[in-house]
């Protein structure tokens, strides 16, 4: 008797949008139908571009109409087993109904349930991947086997852009193949969205209506999708058309320190109480000492809209000519509104007291009354300040990619595909940052607290008295991205019969991609009124409450309950008036204000008006051409392929070159102010090639144990706006602050190696064990470092090369049904996995005087699942952990920026209430875990910060 299985997306769940549905479902074959117990065929039977090989565009998956169609969790876990077992390269995969059972927001969320997966998350959600310990940077994504353009300054994929319920699989690649398009020495994730000749013929609709609960904020939101698609009967065209719409309101809380100040000390040898102290009780430390820049408690409110559309229309032109046109569009706006009570910490500190390790562990900073009770130390000390700040600052996004597919079968044992698309991404980044504050009447304190999960502010004075607020600082900001690009591939695909030799692939591809970056601001008016001199219109002011501030932190009982609000627009609105940039303040007199209010007025858009800062655009086009040939092998119980990519890529960087003339202090504060001269337009080119082999092979010890090995030479390339000729300049006195790009940077490199075992007990369960090797050079890593510029040090912050290493480490994953269980058990099965990775990073030690490793690698990484799937219930809970991990080696004030080990607990629960119709309910951080930060050691804390608990709950339906 003839059977086959399939995992058919389109029959039930139409791309993920009802995937909670009807676990099994049959249509009449010829004869008896045998069921999904046992291995599944050596050669895969559903979709596959050719057994063993990565189908990255998703046109070769068939289907047939007399087929069982196995949805749900065990489906899912059944094509995700298939396609790591036939692969002939080292690969993970989640299918549409794993998406849809996981409550994931965006496809991120659903790919930390692989082994070697880690994910940083924006608001909650899940928005960068890291792969066995190489971050986003390092991990190339493509859709339906094209890149896709991003918003992000760099060549990092946001996931958060992309709803699940159009994706068909999400495919991540470990080892390389030359087909496969360079650059991630992590992985290659390729996002395959729905093909409606995948599916069964007729017309099927899948819809979902439900609202998104985030805890912290008490806030319900829509979240809604649907899915359809048309095939006609002969299957020679279809179209399948698929859109959701999420409207998310969240609430961030935290606490953080913008880093720790290092070097000698000023010190005043008293406390807040002392009277009549001189300038010799100012004395500087001997040692060296790390004080934070401040502390700022932090309410931060979101909006998160997000509208997704896919689309894809197949006809089959003859019975040798598949046409495929598909299409992608996303529109992610995130509205943020941030209110910051924060102190800003400089020398001289009262009373300074440090442990053993160099930390401050607590201090004063001078207040109106302390100077008053010693006036012999005005000239020596600053005021402490109680700063109120509001932040409007939006992510708004728009991104696409358009793309056609031919592909031609003139004989049984060739095939010609060629593949052309252009994508575009655009961001808009308007940004309100204002500062209304008061010079503090007490001396503020500081306390680290070890033990505590936060440190402690204290000794305020009054901080919600309107009379006492005085206008600081107004920055106005409106960056944008711009990422746009083109892909022309042509492949062949050419089949050996009775040999070793059992086909080559031959391939070419070109494309182009321009990254312009541009920033745009009111530098030159920021600090119109820095300096805490003109009194705010106490009308504007209203007052802000703290409550429920991360209720059970240690020290969080002493954050500030309350202090002051406004609209930042009506502030701006009142500052931008003549009269009151007219009143002299910090140090001039009113002609000399008078004659500022003009320079100020006469700026293009007014003193806080945005205007492009020339010095910093970054605009870099790169172009590719790559070839490739690969050879497939294979016996009896082996199969392999062996290869090599060539690609040529230029690039070319333009900007404008900004000189400096002079750098001032604002008068009354410590904010350096820069002076320009004129600007000139520059260009730099560069060019290299890079050939880059590759081999995998697979030994079929058994029926069920497979062996596998690889080696492949890869690189990642600088991302485009780190190529920038920009610069851009800015700080304090005491830490004035450079960034820019590198036109120079050479490719990171890596020779990587792999082996794996794998069993496989059925066409469900499966034990692997695998270990990877990686030797890297010329690594690409975002540094801070001294430099000197302008008879000043500048901490300089932007990508450079250097140091080389190795990451090398283990992966063991599984999953198993219990399906031999009797009755209501044997619809519980288990999934799980563990990672351990290691590294040493080989830096210039001159530049640093701690030793760190590579950015977002977690030593250890795992998690579990328990899924339950009977009765019309159909249930997951995971765990998912990772240890602690370095964020970046030199982040603020050039420390190490580290992130404590974090878990999560998620579950989705749903029930059939008939075979069209479920309700569900989705938990994702349930246990309501924390972020924590810090800065080189443990107790030198950065952030600490709750994003709270989020349910979904809603129905589906499909017709």
């Amino acid at each position: 008797m003839k059977f086959s299985v399939k995992i058919c997306l389109l029959t039930t769940a139409l791309a993920g949008a009802s995937p909670l549905m009807a676990q099994t479902e049959t249509t009449p074959t010829a004869g008896a139908v045998q069921g999904t117990a046992g291995l599944p065929p050596q050669e895969p039977t559903s979709t596959a571009a050719e057994p063993g090989q990565p189908d990255l565009t998703g046109q070769n998956a068939t289907t047939d109409e007399a087929d069982i169609v196995v949805t749900g969790i065990r489906g899912s876990l059944t094509s995700s087993a298939r396609t790591k077992r036939d692969a002939n390269l080292i690969v993970d995969s989640i299918s549409a109904e794993d998406v849809g059972k996981f409550p994931d927001a965006n496809i991120a969320e659903s790919l930390q349930r692989i082994t070697g997966v880690a994910i940083d998350r924006s608001g909650g959600e899940g928005q960068f991947i890291t792969v066995r310990g190489l971050g986003p940077e390092f991990n190339t994504v493509l859709v339906n086997g094209r890149v896709m353009a991003t918003d992000n300054p760099g060549r990092e994929f946001s996931f958060d852009v992309l709803s699940s319920n159009m994706i068909q699989r999400t495919d991540v690649y470990k080892s390389s193949v030359p087909e496969l398009q360079e650059g991630g020495i992590g992985a290659t994730v390729n996002i395959v969205t729905a093909r409606p000749l995948d599916g069964r013929s007729g017309f099927h609709l899948a819809a979902s209506a439900g609202a998104i609960y985030d805890k912290l904020r008490d806030k319900f939101s829509p979240d809604l999708s649907a899915v359809t698609s048309l095939t006609n009967d002969a299957k020679t065209i279809g179209i399948v058309l698929s859109g959701s719409y999420t409207n998310r309101k969240s609430q961030l809380d935290y606490t953080q320190t913008d880093g720790w100040l290092y070097g000698q000390q000023n010190v005043v040898n008293g406390n807040a109480n002392s009277v009549g102290l001189t300038p010799a009780a100012i004395t500087q430390t001997s040692a060296l000492v790390n004080v934070p820049q401040n502390l700022a408690f932090v309410r931060q409110r979101d909006r998160r809209e997000r509208i997704n559309v896919a689309g894809a229309v197949q006809a089959k032109l003859t019975d040798t000519l598949l046409l495929t046109v598909d299409g992608i569009y996303s529109k992610f706006n995130v509205y943020t509104n941030r209110n910051i009570f924060a102190n800003f910490y400089s020398a001289p500190y009262i009373g300074l007291t440090v442990d053993g390790t160099g930390t401050a562990t607590g201090f004063n900073r001078p207040g109106t009354q302390f100077l008053a009770n010693n006036p012999a130390l005005a000239s020596s000390v600053s005021l402490s300040q109680n700063d109120n700040i509001v932040n409007l600052n939006d992510r708004l996004t728009q991104t696409y990619q358009f793309g056609g597919n031919l592909k031609w079968n003139p004989t049984d044992d060739a095939e010609i595909r060629f593949d052309a698309s252009t994508t575009r991404a655009k961001q808009r980044n308007p940004t309100n940052f204002v500062v209304v504050g008061s010079l503090a009447q007490s001396s503020p304190r500081f306390d680290l607290n070890p033990g505590d999960d936060v440190p402690t502010a204290s000794n305020f004075g009054n901080i919600t008295d309107p009379s006492l607020m005085r206008a600081h600082y107004t920055g106005a900001e409106d960056n944008r991205v711009r990422d746009k690009g083109s892909e022309f591939h042509l492949d062949s695909d050419f089949k050996i019969r009775d040999s070793i030799l059992q086909g080559v692939k031959v391939g070419f591809s070109y494309s182009e991609r321009n990254k312009l970056r541009r920033f745009q601001n009111n530098s030159d008016g920021g600090c119109a009124y820095c300096g805490y001199d003109i009194p705010m219109d106490t009308s504007l002011l209203s007052p802000f409450q703290l409550n429920d501030f991360l209720s059970g932190a240690s020290g969080a009982q002493n954050a500030p309950s309350a202090f002051i609000t406004y609209d930042p627009k009506a502030v701006i609105a009142f500052l931008s008036n003549p009269t009151n940039l007219a009143r002299a303040r910090q140090g001039r007199t009113a002609a000399q204000q008078a004659a500022e209010a003009a320079r100020l007025l006469a700026l293009p858009g007014g003193p806080f008006g945005t205007r492009e800062d020339l010095g910093a655009r970054s605009d870099v086009e790169e172009k590719l051409l790559a070839g490739y040939i690969a050879m497939q092998f294979g016996g009896e119980n082996w199969s392999g392929n062996a290869g090599v990519r060539v690609i040529r890529t230029q690039t070319v960087s333009r900007g404008f070159n900004q000189p400096v003339t002079s750098i001032t202090t604002t008068p009354g504060d410590d904010t350096l102010q820069y002076t320009y001269g004129q600007v000139t337009p520059i260009s730099v080119s560069n060019s290299y090639v890079n050939a880059l082999p590759s081999a995998n092979v697979r030994f079929n010890l058994t029926q069920k144990l497979l062996a596998r090995a690889a080696f492949s030479q890869m690189i990642t390339r600088p991302t485009l706006t780190d190529l920038g000729v920009n610069n851009s300049f800015g700080g304090r006195v005491s830490v004035p602050l450079s960034s820019g790009g590198n036109p120079a940077l050479a490719p990171f490199k890596s020779n990587n190696y792999d082996v794996s075992l794998e069993w496989y007990l059925n066409s469900v369960s499966y034990i692997s064990v695998g270990g990877f090797y990686k030797t890297l050079s010329d690594f690409l890593e975002l540094q801070t470092v001294p430099v000197q510029r302008f008879g000043r040090t500048f901490q300089d912050t932007r990508t450079r090369n250097g140091q080389t290493g190795y990451i090398r480490g283990i992966e063991v994953g599984g999953q198993y049904a219990l399906d031999w269980l009797p009755g209501f058990a044997s619809g519980f099965g288990v999934a799980g996995n563990y990672t351990y990775v290691e590294s040493k990073a080989k830096r210039d030690v001159s530049l640093i005087d701690y030793d760190c490793g590579y950015n977002g690698l977690s030593p250890h990484s795992a998690n579990g699942s328990v899924f339950y799937e009977k009765f019309g219930i159909s249930a997951r809970t995971s765990y998912n952990w990772r240890s602690d991990y370095l964020r970046a080696c030199r982040s603020d004030q050039s420390r190490p920026r580290n992130r404590s080990a974090y878990g999560q607990l998620d579950f989705n629960v749903g029930y059939d209430v008939t075979p069209n119709f479920q309700v569900y309910v989705q938990g994702v951080n349930v246990l309501n875990r924390r972020i924590h930060e810090w800065s080189a050691i443990e107790e030198r804390f950065l952030l600490l910060q709750e994003t709270g608990a989020r349910y979904n709950v809603g129905v589906r339906a499909k017709f």
